[in-house]
């Protein structure tokens, strides 16, 4: 069977390993470092890519501050002051974004996940890791949290999250990925970008949401000399759309596929960082400070749950 999964030691971290040996396509998850993927390889024709930049040792892993390859949950992105109110409830979360301004990228960064199902067959593998989210400051729901990620034969590698209420009260969920992409050895200005919105949300100094403007630009479009750093709501026409970071030079495309629709993944994050060396792709489930504004949150009921599911592929 050309599928494997097997564990290793990155420094004093354990990761597992699922790759398929018949394409060489692999990743490589932490489940004591917040379930992240460490590494990502994917196969186009002949070429090997690495698509996935994290922090190159187990060192700068764990000092990591820019949320790589991070899950990001109950909630993603800024609240500002860490404050929201939810069913008429006032609640503050820990401030734990530099500067000490808003609350950032959720609860489960950096946490021990434990194992679940680990599964090998023959035209796929795939391993499902779990944390429980329980009476934490600021938010005082019952939450189990899960991921499964799973390598296909195709070359596929997806991201499937679910989120269960274990809790009597409502709680208010919302669920984002934080992967920066790079594309053999070229930088951002040599790749093109094709975003698939015509709406960018507007942001004030503090990056929180203050409204929505028209975004006309032609797609694809060049990214040399073009700085993003933004979130936009996308066209939600049938059950899912892709996001583009194309290589001409390379002749390499790769295609961000997320679900949309009802609960799914209706919003996107595109950042450029100053290095000019990755590109932050991000797909949410909800707005910007969605635990304020209602915008595609979810609520979810005792004993409900939500889930969705972001697919990577080269072409």
């Amino acid at each position: 069977m050309a599928f494997e999964i097997f564990e290793q030691h990155f420094g004093e971290l354990t990761e597992y390993v699922v790759q398929d040996a018949a394409t060489g396509n692999r990743f490589v998850v932490v489940p004591e470092h917040g379930a992240i993927i460490r590494q990502l390889s994917l196969r186009k024709n002949l070429t090997l890519f690495s698509i996935l930049k994290t922090p190159p040792t187990p060192q700068a892993i764990l000092a990591d501050t820019k949320s790589h390859s991070e899950l990001l949950f109950p909630f993603a992105s800024r609240i500002p002051d860490g404050k929201y109110k939810f069913l008429g409830k006032e609640y503050q979360l820990e401030k734990n974004e530099d500067g000490n301004l808003n609350a950032i990228h959720g609860l489960v960064r950096k946490k021990h996940f434990e194992l679940g199902d680990q599964v090998i067959e023959a035209d796929h593998a795939s391993i499902q890791l779990h944390y429980h989210v329980q009476e934490t400051a600021g938010y005082p729901f019952d939450i189990t949290f899960s991921v499964k990620y799973t390598l296909h034969a195709d070359g596929r590698f997806e991201l499937t999250y679910d989120a269960v209420n274990n809790g009597k009260d409502p709680a208010p969920v919302m669920f984002g990925w934080h992967p920066y992409f790079f594309l053999g050895n070229e930088d951002v200005d040599a790749w093109k970008i094709n975003i698939p919105s015509d709406t960018v949300v507007r942001f004030n100094e503090n990056l929180i949401p203050v409204g929505k403007d028209q975004f006309t630009t032609e797609m694809p479009v060049l990214l040399h000399r073009r700085d993003f750093d933004n979130c936009f709501v996308v066209k939600t026409s049938g059950s899912g759309v892709s996001t583009e970071l194309i290589s001409a030079n390379q002749n390499v495309t790769l295609k961000i596929d997320q679900e949309t629709g009802e609960g799914k993944f209706n919003y996107l994050v595109v950042y450029t960082p100053p290095a000019r060396d990755c590109v932050a792709i991000e797909p949410l489930t909800a707005n910007v400070d969605s635990f304020n504004t209602g915008e595609g949150l979810n609520i979810l009921a005792h004993g409900h749950h939500i889930s969705g599911t972001i697919s990577l592929r080269l072409i």
